[in-house]
């Protein structure tokens, strides 16, 4: 197996190894056994109530973790570095290391220290940023996922897994074009956002997701035979045909690869992966980079949770609920019954507000139960996460009749009984248990008889000691004598020199301190015996008692997980209602039509930050019969990308079953999401602002279809003027008349000269944002009206944005300069045109040549292309209207 880490991390080296550093005990021996198998991690080594890092690990973790970097002596005079951190407490140390980049590698003892033989030890697990499954070392309200890429010249597959979930599925795309898997794969990459990516040897750089790990597998785990072994192996089955992958090979490599590496940093132990989800991508809207970062779903601009369309949907009450609705974000439906089904679902709870109150309120009791089911498969479930599943199954019995109260959500209503498992735990766990095992009492007195009667012995032979001191003062007469206890000598009675003289014969002298003596009796060391013996073997008990009421647990761990997707729903549903109602939210009407009507439209999250009543809603229609293009014109500042925006996030919402912020919508199915806003460069790659803007504007027109919704914004707007006015027309033409397209068009611009295309092109529609102008004064509507802007107001904004008053000045004169001057060049155009039209007709017998005519003699015919010809065929329509 070969990892990628971060090139610091090979700082990790053999120098310990090869050096020939003195080898001189049996656990350094050991430890250097363990190191060989895992040179790319840092190992953390248990020894005692620590791990400890030595050599280049030590001092690696010393400056990441902050902590004391010491040494220890091998003999000889010879030390080795070494950093330690407390095993009870290492997770936020570990969370640290992972983040930093570092592969950490568990070594535990195996074995029960016997003061003689050296405590067999072995890694138990690696941690990377993919594989983690502790909660506090994730974030309970999104998926970490580690994901595997296989992409071939004609063939990619894909899988991915949620180790602290269970989730594990894969998919698989054929094309003729690499460029086109691989804008395939990175699409679902950045929907799923993986943590880690898995990789073959070599291809790094290939293809990636910006923050996630990478790591680099061998090419022998990769191969299909191989990969059906580890598949087969895991599942048990002798034939993958059930999983879908029968005709799926790129799919099942990737799932056999990944499965292949889990297995090997879970040390073998992956319960939780017990089926395997074949999908394909085209049974949900697929959303760019581009798209996804233009309309903010799950964080800001500035890459922030904070005004992002999830923060202000996610009224979830449950972890699982608030992954979920991610999800569902990231994947609008194609489905027009599905689609139809959730917004039943929604709607009834909108309407039943005691049944949508009463159901947050018990939902909000209700813990993480898929990842808690994982944890008890995996039996790294601590007592106080067992106490938290008993009282969340507690409540599913209530939560199922409530939901059960409306027939649209019925079907969520089938909660497994989990009552048995719940009374297990409360029968079996005191109330308020330590946080982990040998922390205290973690079993409840009644549950396990032997347990009861270790600790009955126990506690008489405590109370025989502690009525102990009372006994021998009265017996011996010494009043200062004490009964004490340490680590190091265990019980004691401790008698002052004063006093020795009354030390009775039955006393045996056990240390001597500067002014007192310490003793023992025979009964003494007897009752500290049992105390130490019963307390030992209650420790044991009690942790094989724990170990058989997980186990117990793990065999209901599929009816948990399975009530937990349930609850999730049921909780999405819920806050998508508790939205719809606070916000003012209406049900969409969603069919297969190409029709987008919205009335009182309003922007789900520029509403929110702003007081009540004060956002202005807007109109949009748009089909591909009459309405297709829509030309936005009108000043910056007025609302424009606003309205781009929330017509995308009304169509998208729509599509996810939500309500939508509007007073009432018609959406027709569309397939994909287009978005092309805002300014960007790409320095990395070498691209400019245009450039990026002709990347992505090219995307669109070669990817989008009939049934597509596109949103452009400024086209052409960084280059030089008529350049962008070209290039803009252009792109309105190739959506208006190309075959494969007619799809839906937002097409805001400052070119007002494209306000013509409404006079040329049937389905292109004009539409300004209105501005009220008052002298010099200008208040911006943020309406979207009828007709097209004439003026940009550009230097209304510049003195908005505070350019000093002398540069404002001067830009206003020069501007009306320009207009003169082009008001100018108008005039004698028109002139020029009169003189020669008289002389045409002078030289004409008849009546002077139609302008249709004299346009068709002037075309090139054989250079024309199909689409070229059909937006003549527009014009010469037009000119003809005109000569009527």
């Amino acid at each position: 197996m070969v990892i990628a880490v971060p090139s610091r991390q090979w700082a990790i080296s053999v120098r310990t190894l090869s050096s020939g550093v003195a080898v001189s005990t049996p656990i350094r021996k050991q430890y250097l056994e363990i190191k060989r198998q895992v040179p790319d991690a840092l190992l953390l080594f248990r020894l005692g109530d620590f791990y400890e890092l030595f050599d280049d690990d030590a001092e690696v973790a010393s400056r990441i973790l902050d902590i004391a970097l010491t040494s220890r002596d091998l003999g000889k005079g010879q030390r080795v570095p070494m950093a330690g951190i407390p095993a009870h407490a290492a997770e936020p140390y570990i969370a640290k290391l992972v983040a930093a980049g570092y592969r950490v590698a568990l070594c535990d003892q195996i074995g029960t220290p016997d003061g003689r033989n050296l405590v067999e030890r072995r890694i138990t697990r690696i941690l990377t940023r993919g594989t983690i499954t502790e909660p506090a070392m994730l974030d309970a309200r999104r998926n970490t996922y580690i994901a595997a890429v296989l992409l071939e010249s004609s063939r990619a597959g894909l899988a991915y897994a949620d180790l602290s979930t269970g989730e594990f599925a894969a998919t698989e795309w054929v094309a003729e074009q690499l460029e086109e898997l691989r804008a395939a794969v990175e699409r679902e990459l950045l929907r799923i956002a993986p943590a880690e990516l898995v990789l073959p040897a070599g291809r790094r750089g290939v293809i990636g997701v910006e923050g996630a790990a990478v790591t680099e597998l061998e090419e022998r785990a990769w191969r299909e035979h191989e990969a059906r072994r580890v598949l087969h192996e895991h599942f048990g089955v002798e034939t993958l045909a059930s999983f879908g992958l029968a005709d799926r090979p790129a799919a099942l490599r990737a799932a056999g690869a990944l499965l292949g590496y889990l297995l090997d940093t879970q040390v073998g132990q992956l319960p939780q992966l017990d089926d395997l989800v074949v999908y394909q991508t085209d049974s949900f809207m697929t959303l760019d980079a581009v798209t996804r970062r233009n309309l903010e779903l799950l964080e800001s601009a500035r890459g922030e949770r904070a005004h992002s369309l999830v923060s202000v949907l996610d009224r979830t009450e449950t972890p699982m609920g608030a992954r979920l609705l991610r999800r569902w974000l990231s994947q609008p439906l194609l489905d027009v019954g599905a689609i139809r089904q959730r917004q039943e679902r929604v709607a009834a709870l909108v309407e039943e507000t005691l049944v949508r109150a009463r159901l947050g309120i018990l939902l909000a009791g209700v813990a993480d139960l898929e990842r808690l089911a994982n944890r008890v498969l995996t039996g790294h479930v601590t007592p106080r996460e067992l106490r938290q599943l008993g009282h969340s199954l507690a409540r599913l019995p209530e939560i199922a009749e409530i939901a059960g109260r409306r027939p649209e959500l019925a079907p969520l209503s089938a909660l497994p009984d989990l009552l048995p498992a719940a009374r297990l735990i409360e029968s079996a766990i005191v109330e308020d248990p330590p946080p982990s095992l040998g922390q205290g009492h973690v079993i409840r007195a009644g549950f396990a008889p032997e347990l009861d009667e270790l600790r009955e012995r126990a506690r008489s032979a405590r109370e025989w000691i502690a009525s102990l001191e009372q006994r021998e003062r009265e017996r011996t007469g010494i009043r200062s004598l004490k009964v004490g206890y340490n680590k190091v000598f265990g019980y004691y009675i401790e008698v002052s020199h004063a006093n020795r003289h009354l030390v009775p014969p039955d006393y045996q002298r056990k240390q001597t301190l500067v002014g007192a003596e310490r003793y023992v009796t025979p009964e003494l060391r007897e009752f500290e015996s049992m105390v130490l013996q019963a307390e030992e073997r209650i420790a044991a008990l009690e942790e094989e008692v724990y170990r058989r009421v997980v186990k117990e647990l793990a065999s209901c761990a599929a009816q948990i997980r399975r009530a937990a997707q349930l609850v999730a729903e049921l909780d999405v549903y819920r806050a998508l209602a508790e939205v719809a109602v606070d916000r003012r939210y209406v049900r969409p009407v969603v069919d297969e039509s190409t029709v987008l009507e919205i009335r009182g439209g309003r922007h789900p999250v520029v509403e929110t930050t702003l007081e009540a009543g004060r956002f202005v809603s807007n109109d949009a229609r748009l089909d591909t019969e009459s309405d297709q293009i829509v030309i936005l014109t009108g000043p910056n500042m007025a609302g424009k990308s606003t309205f781009l925006r929330q017509v995308a996030l009304i169509v998208l919402l729509a599509q996810v079953g939500s309500f939508v912020p509007a007073e009432f919508a018609r959406i027709g199915l569309v397939d994909r999401i287009f978005t092309r806003i805002g300014a960007q460069d790409d320095i990395a790659a070498g691209q400019s602002t245009f450039m990026v803007e002709m990347v992505e504007t090219a995307s669109i027109l070669r990817q989008a279809t009939l049934r597509s919704l596109v949103v452009l914004d400024e086209v052409g707007r960084g280059t030089s003027t008529y350049d962008g006015l070209a290039i803009a027309r252009a792109v309105v033409e190739y959506l208006h008349n190309h075959p494969r397209l007619g799809c839906r068009t937002l097409f805001a611009t400052h070119y007002h000269e494209l306000t013509e295309l409404e006079r040329v092109l049937p389905r292109v529609r004009n539409y300004r944002m209105d501005v009220l102008e008052e002298g010099d004064r200008v208040v911006f509507l943020h309406r979207v009206v009828r007709g097209g802007a004439d003026k940009s107001y550009g230097i209304h904004v510049a003195q908005l944005a505070g350019l000093p008053h002398a540069v404002v000045r001067r830009a206003r004169e020069i501007l009306q300069e320009l207009e003169s001057a082009r008001s100018g060049e108008h005039t004698r155009r028109r002139q020029s045109m009169a003189k020669e039209v008289p002389l045409t007709i002078q030289l004409t017998l008849f009546s002077p040549p139609h302008p249709v005519l004299e346009r068709l003699r002037s075309l090139e015919l054989d250079g024309m292309t199909p689409l070229e010809a059909l937006t003549t065929l527009y014009e010469l329509q037009r000119l003809a209207q005109e000569a009527e």
